[in-house]
């Protein structure tokens, strides 16, 4: 619910957001995507401090998908599937549709250029690159949790749907493939793009992770 509370993670048009906890529970979180793209036409206005939110509370729910890392290496703990990453994924989580588009979204979405003008990263801080690396690592978390390959028709039943899996394989509009081709090409090519003035231009540092998604991102919408 934090990832969309209004005044803390996205913008809202009301006065104030939420005095409880409780009260988030009635909020559509698909009208709070946060960046305009697949599946969502309207542009959030940008608010650096929501950035920031949105990067630390990802950078939370990183730490609870890589439970493996803390366990005793046995076969009882690499082959249990990760809890949190198998609620989150399902529809035990009724934000899980805006989550992967929004997640999506600001990926594919950001320009690390800007505007263009040269050394502009040296004079303004940029608060949208951690929340895209996080939201990358977040995406190949949760899209390389496919346990259902590895288990029995009746184990596989017992097994909720990984629905960001779901939804990957089932984006076919035109206008959101051009979307998406468009973000890997930019960011894909960024380490390419040479200039006449020596580190002028913003340069990237998640191609690793860049690359899983896009492999994965082929993978499974064939």
């Amino acid at each position: 619910d934090l990832l969309f509370c209004p005044d803390f993670t996205v913008t809202t048009n009301k006065k104030s957001g939420p005095d409880k906890h409780e009260d988030l529970q009635s909020i559509d979180s698909c009208e709070f995507i946060w960046e305009a793209g697949v599946g969502f036409a309207h542009s959030p206005p940008h608010v650096p401090a929501q950035d920031i939110n949105h990067t630390e509370i990802l950078k939370l729910i990183l730490t609870c998908f890589s439970q493996s890392i803390y366990q005793a290496s046995s076969a009882d703990a690499t082959d249990a599937p990760n809890r949190w990453i198998t609620v989150f994924t399902s529809a035990d989580n009724r934000h899980a549709l805006p989550l992967f588009t929004s997640l999506l979204n600001v990926v594919c979405g950001y320009n690390p250029v800007g505007f263009g003008v040269p050394y502009n990263h040296l004079l303004f801080s940029d608060s949208r690159e951690p929340l895209v690396e996080v939201a990358l690592q977040i995406l190949i978390t949760t899209l390389d949790h496919d346990i259902t390959a590895a288990l029995s028709e009746l184990e596989e039943s017992a097994v909720p749907d990984n629905l960001f899996i779901n939804y990957l394989s089932r984006i076919h509009r035109e206008e959101d493939f051009s979307f998406v081709l468009r973000g890997f090409t930019r960011l894909l090519n960024n380490p390419l793009q040479q200039t006449y003035l020596p580190h002028s231009a913003k340069k990237v540092n998640f191609h690793q992770e860049l690359m899983v998604f896009f492999w994965k991102f082929c993978d499974y919408n064939k």
